[in-house]
């Protein structure tokens, strides 16, 4: 084997374009596993792993910056999903073999496809193809016991809405003139949802497809209003440090600087700080309802007149709560001013892909004014093909998500969502309150809407992180790692609402479990507290290195 003795990364000898990674790295992570607590845990994390691969392999490199990977692994569970392994090729054949990556939900698959087959395939053949896969696909979600991700409105909604979604699939909303119908229901769904956030006459917006597309738009027009409006070139928003990652992301495409604002003690931004970072080249404000991270909502109202008085923009958030902070107040939850009512909101972002139960490839930007808007769109007009212009990031799109958010909206209405609303937030506040009476636990943020998060006590004796290596391994419960600080939380989905009993029950087990052997549980801690020393450009280079090879389709059988 060509391990270090860190047990983590191969011999010198493998180049760059081979590992996927610097050589010159390799000292700085040898320091820190050196500086670990127990570096005899990561050579016994590499060599369970080791005992999962293939003979023949010459070494292995786990990502240090991916908790799951890393937890997956040392479980010895060959058929559990996201086990994540780079498998390096023998220094003395760099040239025969390339670097192959493994995972164990592969192995799943009866068949794999890396060259198109010659012959057509019977659709029957296909769709038995497809079931097995689908079938994978399903498995992990269907009992509720995941955070967020999958946000399931019903077996029977589920089908129709796939129905819709087929009839449209080949519609592209890009030609209007094709697709009246489509086009209508695109405007349709904007206004129908720039309606629940009280968008006065001149408000509006556009169809997206995700949170990250409807922020990074917002971001665009914010950003070319303030050069158009104030001469400003280098522009700067600020936001939370809780603030979702496409922010960021705005930032990186757009050549926006991001500051950050600190928190509170309940994790919302400290309008003390981010007043602090206000300048004459900040475009724009940022305030979440809810946070991803910890669910706490943003004070929305003091950063209306905050951005009024500074003549700036205020962008709210919604991508997470979308579909339940509208409808909290009439399914009996007490809300503070977040939508277009608060004065100085100039523009929201908010996902009907999530509980808005639409397919994912579903969410609007809304504007307050028509005059923001037009800094969203980009327009060419003297391309050799003829006028081009489009509102948001894409040029085609498909028009299936289009006309399946048109019907979930429909056919749910406003008391089928207020009542899916009663029901998430519900359960939200139920196991927060569970939660509170477990002396080893305490809550992080404020459980406001459908995110609960938690941390272990100083004086619990073990790790958030080792409590949700436990619920893995013994209920099936599949918790989300935050850090910053360290934290685990549960996004409730309608299927996770109806388990709010069992959930506050597995973790009391959970708890018990981790006290009498927290020795067990201590492979995502592991991680986590090595990646903290590690330097940010090592990490880049293995999450590069991940998403690399996730883009890969794995050698299949020759077709016919």
């Amino acid at each position: 084997m060509a391990l270090t003795v860190s047990g983590l990364l191969t011999s010198d000898d493998y180049e760059h374009r081979t590992c996927g990674m610097h050589r010159g790295l390799l000292e700085h992570v040898r320091a820190a596993m050196q500086a670990l607590p127990d570096v005899k845990l990561a050579e016994d994390l590499c060599q369970k792993v080791l005992e999962l691969l293939p003979e023949g392999d010459a070494g292995v490199m786990l990502s240090p910056a991916m908790g799951k990977p890393f937890a997956e692994a040392t479980r010895g569970d060959s058929s559990a999903p996201a086990v994540v392994v780079w498998l390096l090729p023998d220094p003395t054949d760099v040239d025969s073999k390339q670097t192959t990556f493994v995972r164990s939900d592969v192995k799943s698959l009866e068949d794999t496809f890396s060259a198109m087959y010659k012959l057509s395939l019977q659709e029957d053949e296909l769709l038995k193809l497809l079931d097995r896969r689908k079938e994978l696909d399903t498995k992990t979600w269907a009992e509720g016991k995941i955070t967020g991700a999958v946000y399931h409105g019903g077996k029977q909604h589920y089908d129709f809405v796939g129905q819709v979604f087929s009839r449209w699939a080949f519609c592209n909303p890009l030609h209007p003139e094709l697709h009246p119908a489509l086009r209508q229901m695109d405007a349709e769904v904007v206004q129908m949802v720039v309606n629940m956030y009280h968008g006065g006459p001149d408000a509006c917006g556009a169809f997206t497809t995700g949170g990250t597309e409807s922020i990074l738009m917002a971001m665009k027009a914010h950003r070319d209003w303030g050069e158009a409006e104030k001469g400003i070139t280098e522009p700067n928003i600020v936001v939370c440090t809780t603030a979702h990652a496409a922010f960021d992301k705005a930032g990186k495409y757009f050549k926006i600087h991001v500051r950050k604002a600190k928190t509170d003690k309940d994790m919302a931004i400290d309008l003390n700080h981010m007043k602090h970072l206000i300048d004459s080249n900040t475009v724009a404000i940022v305030g979440s309802c809810c946070q991803y991270a910890h669910g706490t909502i943003d004070p929305i109202e003091e950063m209306g007149k905050i951005a009024k008085k500074k003549k700036i923009g205020l962008h709210v958030d919604c991508c997470l709560g979308g579909f339940l902070v509208p409808f909290m107040e009439k399914a009996g939850f007490s809300m503070p001013g977040f939508d277009f009512r608060v004065p100085g909101v100039t523009s929201i972002s908010c996902d009907p892909h999530k509980y808005g139960f639409a397919p994912k490839g579903s969410s609007v930007v809304m504007f307050s004014n028509k005059e923001l808007r037009r800094h969203m769109y980009c327009y060419l007009t003297d391309w050799s093909g003829g006028i081009y212009a489009t509102p948001t990031m894409t040029g085609s799109r498909p028009g299936g998500p289009v006309a399946a958010t048109w019907a979930a909206m429909c056919r749910y209405g406003e008391d089928g969502y207020v009542e899916t609303t009663r029901q998430i937030v519900g359960a939200t506040r139920q196991i927060a309150e569970g939660l509170k009476q477990i002396p080893e636990l305490r809550l992080v943020g404020r459980p406001e809407v459908c995110v609960v998060a938690f941390d272990t006590k100083p004086t619990a004796g073990f790790s958030c992180y080792a409590l949700a290596d436990c619920l893995k391994q013994q209920s099936g419960w599949e918790v989300a790692t935050c850090q910053n600080p360290p934290s685990v939380h549960l996004a409730l989905t309608l299927l996770t609402s109806k388990q709010a009993d069992r959930f506050i029950k597995d973790v009391k087990a959970a708890v018990d479990l981790v006290k009498e052997s927290p020795k067990l549980y201590n492979s995502t801690a592991g991680v986590y507290g090595m990646a903290a020393t590690l330097p940010a450009g090592f990490i880049e280079e293995a999450v590069g290195a991940y998403m690399d090879a996730m883009s890969e389709a794995h050698d299949g059988p020759a077709g016919p």
